[in-house]
């Protein structure tokens, strides 16, 4: 793409193209085709939601209080836009009373009060995904594919072509070689050995910290990197499974494995940011193979941690392992929520997250350290896979009463079936190669993907989860596998599985950081991934699978709201303003759908 080819083009109707012709080396065309005009927005009257997550604490909480207990429940759609692809597991952004969501390479913008397009970006040839959604920052918006992201002017729609190579930046590629120069080829696809973009960056200050996964490919090691959001520039690589002593926190980690393959730990979600105390928190996944430890004895640093980085270096600040040695796939995915509360009388800077095993862990975001006892509890050992060593306790959250956590859903599988209910093993129960094993969460998990919220105002924590079981039979596999070895995934390793016919329900509870005690607890028909909101009218907002999309009362977990969309719901809500106006907008598959008060 040479610097000089910009070309505007008018087409029929009045609609206006950018046509950018790529360089050699993308062969790529980017085009901006305009459908409409930019609202004019009171900026007095108007709350915008700029990130997956809305900020960079992760909180998940809106200002606006025009939406509360009172009308709730007069909610109406006000518009659905349908993008004719997948958005399934997008969350949009609003800025300046637009809408901004994408699929792939395919970048939409929309009136917020209207749901009229106003350009649509499209580059070719297409790649795939568009994770959870775009981000923006300094008048950008940033969105991106498996491997490659991009940068486009907020307003126009026009690429940004000093981002990256003439607008495209192999992001992937680029954070090896920072970190590994030389071990791989330069035009080597980054995608063929397991890498992938799953979840939007957080921005602060023109930097992206970007996340990068997929655990289940087998990869050696997720990638955390630092880019400049003008250029695209890599500032630091951070590896959460340390390979030598070339990677951050390998003194640390070196000795938590075996001779086998360092692989795993990828990043699936937005990390959570604290300029203040110039810190990055992450949440990282398990180790791989999922299901067969025996070629990596020991606990397996920094899988299944929590990790803080200083924001400027990338260097290792503290780390907390909530499962050692994962072998259920139970890895920590969801993404980590900043807040203040008040432990003991004192105030405390805290970051919390809830886990595929039901327990939400909280510590002071400082120091790292729990902000109420987490006990190294002995859990169950036996086991019949070759070579395997189960890891002997497991850290389990107390309350300040010095009483286990409540759970926020089901850790113990109740199923129907006689036959699956005798095999139905207690939490931490390692699968069986010979045999079928019953375990509740599923190999899902309780909290997966979706995001948790915290109000300032309630002084609560809300958390997502799903009450389910899973019957499988393991088969080992060793240190067999490599590192494009994607189809081991959530299957891969599992030699057989039976139906448990347990009812599948969405969680949604209410902790108090200050105690660890749970306040609320609610549970509707049908599971989830997704994550929810909350407002400062006090209303939690939530969907799940059937296409239901609920509204709860955040002081007592009442349902105030339900509506059906006629698609599934794999996608965490966001609510904003314009014009004074509070709306609350969720994606079911392909359609956007938008909801205020009559």
């Amino acid at each position: 793409m040479r610097s000089d080819r910009a070309a505007t083009v008018v087409g029929l109707a009045g609609v206006v193209a950018w046509l950018l012709v790529p360089a050699a080396s993308q062969e790529r065309t980017a085009t901006t085709t305009r459908q409409g005009s930019l609202p004019q927005v009171n900026q007095s009257t108007k709350t915008d939601w700029t990130s997956h997550n809305v900020d960079a604490s992760n909180r998940r909480y809106s200002p606006l209080t025009q939406i509360d207990p009172s009308n709730a429940g007069r909610l109406t759609l006000k518009w659905s836009f349908d993008a004719g692809v997948s958005i399934s597991e997008i969350t949009p952004v609003v800025v300046d009373g637009v809408m901004y969501f994408n699929s792939g390479s395919r970048l939409f913008a929309v009136n917020a009060v209207t749901g009229k397009p106003i350009w649509t970006f499209l580059s070719e040839p297409a790649f795939q995904g568009g994770g959870r959604g775009p981000s923006y920052g300094d008048g950008k918006i940033f969105a991106f594919g498996p491997s490659t992201m991009y940068s486009v002017d907020a307003k126009s729609g026009r690429l940004l072509e000093n981002f990256g190579e003439q607008g495209y930046l192999r992001l992937i590629n680029g954070a090896l070689e920072f970190k590994y120069a030389g071990k791989y080829p330069k035009d080597f696809d980054a995608e063929s050995i397991g890498y992938t973009m799953r979840t939007p960056p957080a921005f602060y200050k023109d930097t992206l910290y970007v996340p990068i996964a997929l655990s289940d490919a087998h990869i050696p090691g997720g990638l955390v990197a630092a880019i400049d959001a003008t250029k695209g520039t890599i500032k630091w690589v951070f590896n959460t499974i340390p390979q030598g002593p070339q990677d951050e926190g390998w003194e640390i980690a070196k000795d938590t494995w075996g001779t086998g393959s360092r692989a795993g730990g990828g990043v699936w979600t937005q990390p959570a940011l604290d300029p203040e105390l110039g810190l990055i928190y992450f949440s990282v996944a398990n180790p791989s193979p999922d299901y067969d430890g025996s070629a990596r004895p020991g606990t397996n640093l920094f899988t299944n941690s929590m990790v803080a980085l200083n924001m400027e270096t990338g260097k290792l600040v503290w780390h907390y392992q909530v499962i050692h040695h994962d072998i259920w796939d139970w890895d920590l995915v969801t993404a980590p929520v900043l807040f203040d509360t008040t432990v003991a009388g004192k105030p405390v800077k805290a970051v919390g997250v809830p886990t595929k095993t039901c327990y939400v862990y909280m510590w002071d975001r400082v120091t790292g350290k729990p902000l109420h006892p987490m006990i190294e509890t002995p859990v169950p050992t036996a086991t019949d896979v070759p070579g395997e060593v189960p890891w002997p306790t497991q850290p389990i959250p107390y309350t300040s009463r010095g009483v286990p956590q409540q759970p926020f859903c089901a850790i113990y599988p109740i199923v129907p079936d006689p036959e699956l209910a005798k095999r139905a093993r207690p939490l931490f129960q390692p699968f069986l190669a010979g045999e079928l094993t019953t375990t509740s969460p599923g190999v899902a998990g309780g909290a997966n993907f979706g995001p948790a919220s915290f109000s300032p105002r309630t002084g609560l924590l809300y958390v997502t989860g799903k009450n389910d079981a899973a019957t499988v039979k393991v088969k080992p596999v060793g240190d067999t596998l490599k590192p494009s070895s994607t189809a081991v995934g959530y299957f891969g390793t599992i030699a057989e599985r039976a139906d448990t016919g347990m009812t599948v329900t969405t969680t949604v509870a209410a902790y108090d950081p200050g105690t660890g005690q749970l306040v609320w607890y609610a549970e509707v028909p049908r599971n989830t991934n997704t994550g929810n909101l909350v407002t400062a009218g006090d209303v939690v907002f939530q969907g799940v699978s059937s296409g239901d999309f609920y509204a709860f009362d955040a002081k007592t977990g009442k349902v105030l709201f339900k509506h059906t969309v006629p698609s599934a719901i794999r996608a965490s809500a966001m609510t904003y303003a314009v014009d004074g106006k509070q709306y609350v907008a969720v994606v079911g598959t392909n359609t956007v759908f938008t909801f205020g008060l009559p």
